[in-house]
């Protein structure tokens, strides 16, 4: 990874990866996809990869617009923020 380049997502579920980096592109940030390991010949093979962490990488100046857009969509966050103490 460059050095003005950053990890903003990791997934395991290469369709979450897909989605992630759609939504991003439609937000005018441009992203790629990092798979480790075996990942991408398994995409190859097996048209998926659920097995090895994806990366969702995007220039470091992107980053404070990413996280918002990647909030509001719901990827990011504690998702147990939003829940009501009892």
């Amino acid at each position: 990874m460059n050095s003005n380049e950053l990890s903003i997502f990791k997934t395991f579920d290469a369709f979450e990866a897909e989605r992630v980096s759609a939504l991003l592109e439609a937000e005018g940030i441009p992203s790629f996809k990092r798979e480790h390991g075996a990942g991408q010949y398994l995409s190859i093979v097996f048209g998926t990869n659920t097995t090895q962490c994806i990366e969702i990488i995007i220039p470091e100046s992107c980053e404070e617009k990413a996280q918002k857009v990647l909030e509001d969509a719901g990827f990011m966050g504690d998702p147990e923020s939003d829940m009501d103490e009892e």
